[in-house]
Parts: C-alpha cells; sequence; structure tokens
C-alpha cells in the first residue's frame, strides 16, 4: 500500500464560523481526553476533506485535507463530547452539502479510528474502536481491517497458524487476536486464488496493531500494518480543536446519505454554527 500519511491540519485551528480557542500541544492524558484518527477505505472515492463538528459549541474544523485510499493518520487528542464527522471532495466549500456525515460520541480514555467505508455508490461512516490496553511483554495483538474491494471475503492467517480473520467481508473489521512479538509472515487469502498475498510484517513486543487490507494500486491486494493507540510510540501532541464536547447530548443520527434535510434533535441545530445547518444527502456520493 503506497497510500501516503493524511496531512494534519489542526496545527493551524482552521475554523468555520466564531470556533473556540485551539487546545495546547501540552493536552491532558489519555484518561481525560479520547483520541481519535481518520482512514479513508473507500477504493474508488477521490481524495475527500475531512471536518469535525462538536455537538457542544457548534464548532466546525477542517480536521483533515486531501485524504486518499488507503490513507491513515495519526491520533489525535479530542475532547470528550459528541461530534460529527462530515466528508466533502477535497477543495469543496465547507458551505457545501457533506457527501457523507455521521456522529459520534468520544469518550476520555478511549481511542477511535473515523473511517470512510466501502464502494463510493455505498459509501458509509463507521467509527472503530481502537484498543489502549496492551498486551503482556513478548507478544502483539492485532486485527485485520477488510478494505479490498476486489476480496468480497478473505481468510488472514499468520505462519504460526493463528487465524487472524476467517471469511472477513469487505468492510468489516475483525476482534484483536494475539501473536508472538517478531517477523511473522502473514498471507491473506481471497474468494480468486489469483489474488492472494502475503506480507512480512513486525509484531512488536506489547503492541496493538491494525492488519489493513487494501486493493492494490496495480491490481491484486495488499497488506499493511499501522500502529494502534498502545502501539504509538508517542503519545499525540497535537489535539483537534473542535469545542467543547463535555455536557452535549447524544444526538440520534447515525451515517447518513438522504436527498432531503435531515430533521436534528432540539438544541441540534448549532451542528455548524455560523456556517448555517448543512443538509447531509443519502446517494448523494462524493463524485468519482
Amino acid at each position: 500500500m503506497q497510500g501516503r500519511l493524511l496531512r494534519i491540519l489542526v496545527a493551524a485551528g482552521v475554523v468555520v464560523g466564531a470556533g473556540l480557542p485551539a487546545a495546547t500541544a501540552s493536552a491532558a492524558p489519555v484518561e481525560q481526553n479520547a483520541m481519535i484518527r481518520g482512514a479513508h477505505l473507500s477504493p474508488d472515492t477521490t481524495n475527500v476533506d475531512v471536518y469535525l463538528t462538536a455537538f457542544s459549541g457548534g464548532t466546525t474544523v477542517l480536521w483533515l485535507s486531501s485524504v486518499g485510499y488507503g490513507d491513515v493518520s495519526p491520533y489525535d487528542w479530542l475532547k470528550p463530547g459528541a461530534y460529527a464527522v462530515s466528508m466533502r471532495p477535497h477543495g469543496a466549500a465547507a458551505s457545501t452539502p457533506a457527501a457523507l456525515s455521521w456522529t459520534f460520541t468520544a469518550k476520555a480514555g478511549h481511542a477511535y479510528t473515523a473511517a470512510g467505508v466501502g464502494m463510493n455508490k455505498n459509501l458509509q461512516g463507521i467509527i472503530i474502536e481502537d484498543e489502549l490496553n496492551p498486551p503482556s511483554a513478548g507478544h502483539g495483538l492485532v486485527r485485520v481491517i477488510q478494505a479490498a474491494s476486489r476480496a468480497p471475503h478473505a481468510d488472514v492467517t499468520a505462519q504460526n497458524g493463528t487465524v487472524l480473520a476467517r471469511s472477513v467481508a469487505f468492510s468489516d473489521t475483525t476482534p484483536y487476536s494475539t501473536l508472538a512479538a517478531g517477523n511473522v509472515k502473514v498471507t491473506a487469502e481471497a474468494d480468486d486464488a489469483d489474488l492472494n498475498t502475503s506480507a512480512m510484517v513486525d509484531v512488536k513486543s506489547a503492541s496493538v496493531s491494525s492488519l489493513v487490507l487494501l486493493d492494490g494500486q496495480n491490481g491484486g491486494l495488499t497488506l499493511r500494518m499501522i500502529a494502534d493507540a498502545a502501539g504509538a510510540t508517542t503519545r499525540p501532541l497535537g489535539s483537534v480543536p473542535a469545542g467543547g464536547g463535555g455536557t452535549a447530548p447524544l444526538p440520534l443520527l447515525r451515517s447518513e446519505r438522504d436527498d432531503g434535510p435531515l430533521t436534528w434533535l432540539a438544541g441540534a441545530a448549532v451542528l455548524i454554527g455560523c456556517a448555517g445547518l448543512i443538509a447531509l444527502r443519502r446517494r448523494h456520493a462524493v463524485p468519482t
């Protein structure tokens, strides 16, 4: 996988409307904050810009810019509370109706991956909770994120016979499995045997990782290992300046692609703050 790392714009504090001051780099520890990263896992969706909106205060920020397939960002700190994640075609104005939007509640002491997954016509937004507690020394936790459209289902097995995924479907994520630390050969077997692929991965002692199965750039499949929250060598220094979070009520909005405007709960009209409410649309795909 040759997807580049996402360009993180939180340091610039690009805020739409009257935003709250950005948090400093000396953010409180994870016990008081959440950790979040973004991922683009839709093979036929072009680059997108990703926005975060805090339901408390209605502050919207441009979080990630020009996110491409296979990109996974580093982690950032996030204040606990309810948020909306919105995707727009790269370069589109913030006032452009979001092609895809979904919500989640960030809890203190938790880590999350916010991802757009699936093919463009069925694009959906998901929140994957990442493990914060590492295993004992000499072992690593590994899970599989199946983001390869060429493999409707795939088996992923380590060289010692440990099955990391059995017939895992495109867009699904498996639970974590325990592997002995060291260089491990991992093989992915798809429905079509011609697409089978393998890779040597470094399972670090007391680490937590995700093994991402992707469509290869020049055909076939490819595997990429990424460190999860507990496996990061350093804690995040940046934080997303996305408002207070905190006491915001949990909205009932799920991942939406709707031709009509959403009906928000009372008080959720602050979603976009000074930029105004944005009509979220179903089946309004990001241009391919």
